[in-house]
């Protein structure tokens, strides 16, 4: 709002003094009288040179601003299109002027919070803390939250800004209050989502305990029960051969042979079973582990198993990432394995296990990578490498259930990280997967 001192303008034509002889007391209402008159005149000139465009009138506490229309229309039509309450307070903490939605906020019109006490705004409970928010010098701001007084006794939280301006002297301020009724009601909306979501999830929970209890039960049935009728089959096949060989011809002795392969087959298969259910769900002790001392034991297994192999390992020093020592420990021997056993009919077969380039140290994650020269893989069966079961060599070539990839996807997933694979026919391949990485030792 613009200036409320009126300048000093020059003095109107006086009235003319009173005669002699006249009492001391209608003198003194004479003067008082062109004291009036002169302040009127000056008032009057100030408003038409355009110096004072609004005017402060009202005994102490009850002061009224008055405003020229034209002179701050552009800023009312402004605060009453705001959709944020707005008021200006005297320096004795009465409302000078209030707009339409601080009106509707509190149940009244702006007019008639006019001239009414700011702290009538607030419920008595409220009424220090608001006055220390309301407590600002010109050029100072405070904010906070406050309950408004609402319709029918009911209170609305809102969002105070308060500012403090001088007017020649006066200090006034600046009430701004945003309702916060629609966010608070989206708040307690997303705390009951969060409730339910959290019942959800206890319920997912248990669900998922009862079918790990089941599995556990299952698997209980595989390593005991199947294997009963599969060791029976299995001897009495080998029974059949031994006793009774010499009166079989060369197709019955075939098929007594299948019988005990297939047998020998289904106990690998239901071995590889266990061993993926229990890496599934085996508790983990995470820990910093130095990945290259892990895979240079795992080389020197293999190398001890087959000395007669040459193959040449390069394993990069100081790879260290957060994991169970035992399960990474799969992982590693699943991969090396694998790279060892497609480098069999590879002359000059070199293992790798290395940094991934470019993958590296992206979200706090080491990548890791077992790179072999061997028969490789089509490319757009990658995905089906990290599947139970799924083979993409001859079983007579290159023997195996399909199991060990599938372990190690799951391992490292448990892990936070992930799998992939990289390779062409005839060019080895690559397997990466990402732990956490770990700091030096």
């Amino acid at each position: 709002m613009a200036q409320s001192a009126v300048p000093k303008a020059s003095d109107p034509a006086r009235p003319a003094a009173g005669k002699p002889g006249e009492g001391g007391a209608q003198g003194a209402d004479l003067a008082e009288v062109r004291a009036q008159l002169r302040e009127a005149y000056e008032a009057i000139e100030a408003i038409r040179s355009g110096d004072v465009d609004s005017l402060v009138i009202g005994a102490p506490g009850q002061e009224q601003i008055y405003a020229l229309a034209s002179a701050d229309r552009p800023y009312r039509l402004i605060v009453a299109a705001m959709n944020e309450g707005a008021a200006t307070i005297s320096p004795r903490g009465i409302i000078l002027d209030a707009n339409p939605r601080l009106g509707a906020m509190t149940g009244q019109t702006g007019t008639q919070l006019a001239g009414t006490a700011v702290l009538d705004l607030v419920p008595s409970a409220h009424r220090p803390a608001f006055a220390r928010l309301l407590d600002v010098g010109a050029g100072d701001s405070a904010r906070g939250e406050v309950e408004l007084s609402g319709p029918g006794g009911t209170t609305i939280p809102a969002l105070l800004a308060v500012s403090g301006f001088d007017l020649d002297g006066m200090l006034l301020r600046c009430l701004v209050l945003t309702d916060l009724t629609a966010q608070r009601r989206a708040e307690a909306e997303v705390q009951t989502l969060n409730a339910e979501l959290e019942v959800r999830v206890a319920l997912r929970t248990a669900e998922l305990e009862r079918v790990n209890k089941n599995l556990e039960a299952f698997t209980y049935s595989v390593a005991h029960d199947l294997r009963t009728p599969l060791r029976a089959l299995s001897g009495f096949s080998d029974a059949l051969v031994e006793d009774y060989g010499d009166r079989l011809d060369e197709t019955g002795r075939g098929y007594a042979g299948r019988i005990m392969a297939a047998s020998e087959r289904m106990a690998t298969l239901i071995d590889d079973l266990l061993r993926l259910s229990r890496v599934s769900r085996a508790g983990m002790t995470l820990e910093p582990v130095d990945l290259s001392a892990e895979a240079a034991a795992v080389a020197g297994e293999l190398r001890s198993g087959d000395p007669g192999r040459q193959v040449r390992f390069l394993i990069e020093e100081g790879i260290r990432g957060i994991a169970d020592r035992s399960l990474i420990r799969t992982v590693l021997q699943n991969l090396l394995e694998n790279a060892w056993k497609f480098t069999a009919h590879r002359d000059g077969a070199v293992i790798e296990f290395a940094r991934a380039a470019g993958q590296d140290g992206m979200d706090g994650m080491v990548c890791c990578c077992v790179r072999d020269n061997g028969a490789g893989f089509d490319p757009a069966y990658a995905s089906k490498l990290f599947h139970s079961f799924e083979r993409l060599h001859d079983a007579a070539e290159f023997p195996g259930t399909g199991i060990g990839l599938a372990s190690v996807a799951r391992i490292i997933e448990r892990h936070g990280g992930r799998t992939w694979a990289d390779g062409a026919v005839g060019h080895g391949a690559t397997f990466f997967f990402t732990l956490t990485a770990a700091g030096p030792a």
